[in-house]
């Protein structure tokens, strides 16, 4: 019954985070072939709640930082997870932190488990943390990348119809009406794309501060815990 009852707290967990990842993490495989779709079929890899331009909204920095904790937290070894269960039981009886701390890890110590230890497996998990910081960073790339390359493409291929329509006006002026009407449509699909790209890096410039606000408070607590079990004596 116990395994059971931790198993069905373990699969929402996971559908959260999953959800969350596939918003923070969305597949841009198909960024670049898709550039000359209409904005309607694209799927952007930000909420479309995100419109303010003075920073990221703080629902995508709780959903980062819960990413980010939920991945560090499922690296955090058995030592860790013990000092965390002893902090709390202790929390009441020892309500000075420092003094409960050093009481959760003489009670480790008894048991076989060092400081030495601990800290390995805080440094375990914050390599963790730096990845899902990295993996992002290539997302981030990947997708500054495929918006860049299909506004130039946008560029040339307006460039071309343009020249082209020019050509032919030179050549017919029976049909001078036709090819300008080319002309501006090239121009207005080009001016569209061209703002919907801006708009684009826009959101995802919020989203990328979201995420580096998120990273660093979440680094800056482990690495605290980190220090102070590091300077801790039994």
């Amino acid at each position: 019954m116990a395994g059971n009852d931790q198993a069905a707290g373990v699969r929402p967990k996971r559908r959260l985070l999953n959800s969350i990842r596939d918003v923070l993490f969305e597949n841009t495989s198909d960024t670049a072939s898709g550039s000359n779709t209409s904005s309607t079929s694209a799927s952007p890899i930000l909420s479309p709640h995100v419109t303010s331009a003075t920073g990221p909204a703080s629902s995508d920095v709780d959903a980062a930082r819960a990413v980010l904790r939920t991945a560090i937290e499922a690296q955090l070894g058995p030592g860790i997870r013990e000092f965390s269960l002893q902090n709390e039981a202790l929390s009441e009886a020892l309500p000075d932190v420092s003094v409960r701390r050093a009481a959760a890890l003489r009670v480790l110590a008894l048991k076989g488990t060092t400081r030495e230890h601990l800290c390995a497996e805080l440094t375990g998990a914050l390599g963790t943390l730096t990845a899902q910081g990295d993996a992002f960073a290539r997302k981030l790339r990947d997708r500054r990348s495929a918006l860049t390359q299909g506004a130039e493409s946008e560029r040339q291929r307006c460039s071309e119809e343009t020249s082209n329509a020019q050509d032919a006006i030179a050549r017919l002026q029976a049909e001078l009406d036709a090819q300008r009407a080319l002309i501006t449509e090239a121009e207005a699909r080009r001016d569209q794309q061209l703002a919907e790209t801006d708009t684009s890096l826009a959101e995802l410039g919020l989203r990328e501060q979201a995420f580096q606000r998120a990273f660093q408070e979440v680094e800056s607590e482990y690495l605290a815990l980190q220090t102070q079990l590091s300077r801790e004596s039994l």
